[in-house]
């Protein structure tokens, strides 16, 4: 018998209809609304099988009987399901080896089965029989560190988001994000000859890309958006025909449209960063009466002290999403980029097709392919879709209106009361999606280079000893600086005052004090440096100066190649010893107080 029955031209048709249909012709039989004949003749069923049915007979249903039960089914189909949740879905061969170690433990022999193992036809028919409740998709990779966003982790993000929005009108929400445009279309379905091996197009592309910084509100208003191209220098040409006005702001605010900047590497950092904040959406935000909320990812080039004071100054709430979560919480990353790339992918394609012996885009049509395809964007179902996808991204990601729960339902249920499933199952999946990261993190190691008979203790690295690189670190990097006789250093101690006044007894090698030092040439000039002591001889004290790495003179790097002569009179105070950050080339010494240095 053939595997997928076909129907034979001018058959009879069997079983035109649904199961809600005969149930409803049944009940008007039963209720006496209708005779049997009346009911075929009405419902178009078979007289023979409405007699069946309300007299009980045939009730099976057709075809050969499935070697597995109903329920036997469903709960292979709740595990295939439950995988598939937790970011662990089966393949059709997972699901015919459950069924084969089922019927193996169970001691049954299916001889329709080779070696108990089920065929593909199994599993298809399977999953067509249930195809309401499961079908099969092609699925994109995740991380693990994104899989492992918990949702305690959401719901603490949400507490602390309903205090900062509360009272937040949707117009002062703002979402910001970088993304880049690729110079490749993609690949797409066309016409070919049947069979063919190898279908090709020749269309010439490259591996660049752009990044470009945009921001949206919840109310859907787009700023222009801020390129920023992989380059040491920045043309002219470069800066014409980008997006500057409708679908974007076009209020006094931006009317300067798009802005364009250039990195070393081709994506954002600190600089271009700040350059943003300040030139493209501080304008616009000031113009925003009351409270505004910017929300954004938490890398370091975003978190800058210069924006964050101006954030102050100007009622801005900078909120940080949570670690590896922006699929889930970023509205652009959800919502906008997609059709954004969508339209761009088209603009490209169309630029292509008229520009066939360039092989990458030139800078100078970047900003105008860009814009068309904003504009294509949004001229979509009429108009207005880019104000649309951006309010559709505040919904799905809860920010707007405020409901955590958009975000929680795409993450597993750990309490799932609707499917029956063995708790072993659920367990598994909840160690593989949730690793315990103290038991699996990676155990790092450092390798010391010392001289012998000089020792160290872990107030040399810092509090953060265990997270160091598996690098080489030298000592002669640190503070620990040492003489042919004595090797001496200060270990962090609460009791130490945080000023001393200098004696012999406390000016020893490895310690930090700060030192008078005058300059110029008639030495008028007085500069307070800090120093760390390098060696003592014949009461010539031979120190190293450091530099402060912030405004608020607590942190400093050592300068090797600052080193002069100072005597015990210049000496102004010894220090605590401070704290110990980074390694090697990248050390750093923070005090947990501002220093009254002036440098030359």
């Amino acid at each position: 018998m053939a595997r997928k029955y076909r129907k034979k031209i001018g058959a009879r048709s069997y079983k035109n209809y649904s199961d809600e249909i005969l149930n409803e012709a049944l009940d008007k039989i039963a209720n006496g609304e209708i005779s049997i004949l009346a009911a075929s003749k009405a419902y178009k069923i078979s007289y023979g099988t409405l007699h069946n049915r309300f007299n009980g007979k045939h009730g099976n249903k057709c075809g050969h009987p499935t070697i597995f039960s109903e329920q036997e089914e469903m709960s292979f189909l709740t595990d295939a399901m439950k995988c598939g949740k937790w970011g662990f879905p089966l393949t059709l061969m997972d699901l015919r080896v459950i069924a084969k170690s089922y019927l193996d433990r169970k001691g049954i022999v299916v001889e329709s089965f080779s070696k108990n193992l089920p065929g593909i036809d199994w599993a298809r028919s399977l999953l067509k029989r249930y195809n309401n409740s499961l079908s099969t998709c092609v699925a994109t990779n995740i991380a693990r560190c994104r899989a492992e966003v918990s949702p305690q982790c959401i719901s603490e993000y949400f507490d602390n988001l309903q205090q900062v929005i509360e009272h937040v009108p949707p117009q002062n929400i703002y979402n910001y994000d970088e993304t880049n445009l690729q110079d490749n279309p993609g690949k797409k379905k066309l016409i070919f000859q049947r069979g063919i091996k190898y279908p090709e197009r020749v269309q010439n592309h490259s591996k660049s890309a752009t990044s470009i910084m945009f921001c949206g509100s919840a109310t859907g208003i787009l700023l222009p958006p801020y390129f920023i191209y992989k380059a040491n220098e920045m043309w002219q040409p470069w800066t014409e025909g980008g997006p500057k006005g409708a679908p974007c702001c076009p209020e006094p605010c931006c009317s300067r449209g798009s802005r364009y900047n250039r990195s070393s590497h081709g994506w954002i950092d600190s600089v271009t960063f700040k350059d943003w904040f300040l030139t493209a959406f501080l304008p616009h935000a000031k113009r925003q009466p009351g409270r505004k909320v910017l929300i954004g990812d938490n890398l370091s080039s975003h978190i800058q002290q210069e924006v964050i004071v101006e954030c102050e100054q100007n009622d801005i709430d900078f909120v940080c999403l949570p670690k590896n979560s922006t699929h889930l919480t970023q509205p652009l990353d959800v919502g906008f980029f997609r059709p954004l790339k969508q339209a761009w992918r088209n603009s490209l394609n169309e630029w292509k097709n008229q520009n066939t012996r360039l092989k990458a885009i030139p800078k100078a049509s970047f900003p105008t392919l860009v814009r068309k395809a904003i504009d294509c964007m949004d001229s979509y179902n009429g108009g207005g879709s880019i104000a649309n996808d951006l309010q559709a991204s505040f919904k799905a990601t809860g920010i707007y209106p405020l409901n955590k729960q958009k975000v929680m339902d795409k993450l597993p249920n750990t309490n799932d009361s609707d499917i029956l499933i063995n708790d072993t199952v659920t367990d598994y999946l909840k160690s593989q999606r949730y690793p315990n990261a103290d038991e699996n993190a990676r155990k790092k190691r450092k390798k010391i280079t010392v001289a012998a008979g000089v020792s160290i203790t872990v107030a040399t690295f810092g509090d953060n000893n265990n997270e160091i690189s598996d690098e080489e670190v030298e000592v002669s990097n640190f503070p620990i600086l040492t003489n042919d006789s004595e090797s001496e250093h200060e270990v962090v101690d609460d009791s130490i005052p945080e000023y001393q006044p200098p004696s012999k007894d406390n000016i020893k090698i490895g310690t930090f004090i700060l030192v008078n030092v005058k300059f110029g040439k008639r030495g008028m000039s007085i500069y307070v440096y800090l120093a760390v002591i390098k060696n003592i001889k014949d009461n010539v004290i031979t120190i190293t100066g450091l530099k402060s790495l912030d405004t608020t003179k607590q942190t400093f790097k050592l300068v090797k190649d600052d080193v002069f002569e100072v005597n015990l009179e210049q000496i102004q105070a010894v220090l605590k010893y401070p704290k110990v950050e980074g390694v090697g080339k990248s050390i750093k010494y923070k005090f947990s107080y501002s220093l009254d240095v002036r440098e030359a």
